[in-house]
């Protein structure tokens, strides 16, 4: 197991700084190619993609991740457990701040919050919430690979901070810095922007980290009497894949699946999270399933094997 960890560590920092390194050759050549025609007028800005004017033109506060709320069971069953997660980012400089006439600091403050809430027990208890801020670089780069497959974000994970807020035994933390890049399929006709479902026929993305900071969960393992350590259930990474508009058109065509999963673990510990979402026209909000599979559902309990299935409601602003 250490003979894998040290090689999976080498593996991924040579990826981040190579995946640094092509950051910084995109931006430099976007520098040189657009000096000439990048303009900025009252209302609009002249680019290549539409998603660049949707961003020039975003509010400093987002939707970043999947906001949902979702249950298991009905209330009234003992086993009922709700989950839900509110998630957002916020623009720290104004869009409009350039320097060598391109935006090179789109830096966001990120917040994420999931919760699991024992709705079925005597005064419903929380179980555990699970709190991650980070701040990132976000590059817009939308440069084509081959034919529709566009490379659209770079994202730099400056810091990366995940813990449960519980103390002793309980205490679950950790850091990391990463590099997230990601991929988009054009779709061959318009697809509406909703919500935070992604503006791609597919879409894909590799994430990379280097963490630090785990002792707690390496801690509680040891004294299981357990060799494993908690990168063996995180990872050094993960990947995820969703497609959208894949099953039905008409009214309902507006319709999204997720899959996610770490990389460079113990492939004897699994995770595996798919969600789907459906869009209900004229509405605020989407339908929303969540199955997991596997280990790390939450920090608490993340060596700890399962499966299960929600549904709720996932929404935006």
């Amino acid at each position: 197991m250490n003979f894998f960890n040290k090689q999976a560590k080498l593996m991924v920092k040579s990826g981040m700084w190579y995946l640094l390194l092509l950051t910084i050759c995109f931006f430099h050549s976007d520098c040189v190619a657009q000096n000439n025609d990048y303009s900025v007028t009252n209302s609009s800005v002249s680019t290549h993609s539409d998603i660049d004017i949707i961003v020039q033109h975003e509010s400093p506060i987002n939707t970043y991740k999947t906001n949902y709320f979702s249950i298991n069971n009905w209330p009234g069953n003992k086993s009922s457990q709700a989950k839900f997660q509110i998630s957002m980012k916020f623009s720290v400089l104004k869009p409009d701040l350039y320097i060598f006439k391109r935006s090179y600091f789109p830096i966001y403050i990120g917040y994420t919050q999931k919760s699991l809430w024992n709705i079925g027990q005597p005064s419903a208890p929380f179980e555990e919430t699970n709190y991650n801020p980070e701040l990132f670089l976000d590059y817009q780069v939308n440069r084509t690979i081959y034919n529709r497959l566009k490379l659209r974000n770079i994202t730099v994970g400056l810091f990366e901070h995940e813990s449960n807020g519980m103390s002793e035994a309980d205490s679950r933390s950790w850091n990391r810095q990463y590099i997230m890049c990601k991929f988009g399929l054009e779709p061959e006709e318009h697809l509406n922007l909703t919500g935070s479902f992604i503006p791609d026929k597919m879409s894909f993305y590799v994430k990379l980290w280097i963490p630090s900071d785990y002792s707690d969960q390496d801690n509680y393992l040891h004294s299981r009497g357990s060799d494993d350590d908690f990168l063996d259930y995180a990872g050094r990474g993960e990947v995820s894949f969703s497609i959208r508009n894949f099953l039905w058109g008409g009214a309902l065509k507006d319709h999204q699946l997720d899959i996610k999963t770490p990389i460079f673990h113990d492939t004897h510990k699994p995770s595996w999270q798919f969600e789907f979402r459906q869009q209900i026209p004229r509405m605020n909000f989407s339908i929303y399933f969540q199955y997991w599979y596997g280990h790390g559902e939450s920090l608490l309990r993340f060596d700890q094997f399962g499966h299960r299935g929600f549904a709720g409601v996932s929404f935006s602003y």
